[in-house]
């Protein structure tokens, strides 16, 4: 019995790290701007393309790329916005559309990172627009909004998106297809 069990297990160790290189690199995701409470602090869901998922904006983690808030962005009302932990401005307005087929089309045209002007937030979010994201170990994504809604009969307001995304993971400028 003992002869068999080594080599056996040695395979199945060579197969399970096998075809584990696989990346995700684009998806939908719905965020919200409502704060968990953890006992000592308060924090909310953001965005991490790494992780392709949901990923909780702790203060002792930098793993979302992308969080979504709800507020006045410089001094104006309350609206739905995305920040970033960047040095530099992160998103660029890639186009504002009248209709989700317009607006699919843009984002499935968008092949590469073109001339943009980059700002501090992607705001105010609107249904129908793309964006391009510059992330904080400068690598690109792209964001197509679907849907937003923000309430501010509570305080603090709280929005809600769903949005679709592509990732490059590669730092190029040439986004992969889905």
């Amino acid at each position: 019995m003992n002869r068999w069990f080594i080599p056996a297990l040695a395979l199945m160790l060579m197969f399970a790290g096998c075809g584990g290189d696989d990346q995700k690199t684009s998806g939908t995701i719905i965020l919200s701007s409502e704060l968990l409470d953890s006992g000592s602090y308060y924090y909310a869901m953001g965005l991490s393309f790494d992780e392709a998922g949901e990923v909780p904006t702790q203060p002792d983690q930098y793993r979302a790329d992308i969080i979504l808030g709800a507020g006045p962005v410089g001094g104006g009302p309350s609206v739905a916005y995305l920040t970033a932990n960047t040095f530099t401005p992160p998103f660029a307005l890639a186009g504002e559309y009248g209709s989700e087929s317009l607006a699919k089309n843009a984002f499935s045209e968008l092949k590469s990172v073109g001339s943009y002007t980059w700002v501090e937030f992607a705001a105010p979010l609107a249904a129908d627009q793309v964006w391009v994201v510059k992330t904080r170990d400068a690598k690109y994504a792209k964001l197509r909004i679907i849907s937003v809604m923000l309430n501010t009969s509570v305080t603090p307001a709280v929005a809600t998106c769903s949005l679709e995304w592509v990732w490059q993971p590669d730092g190029s400028s040439t986004f992969p297809a889905k």
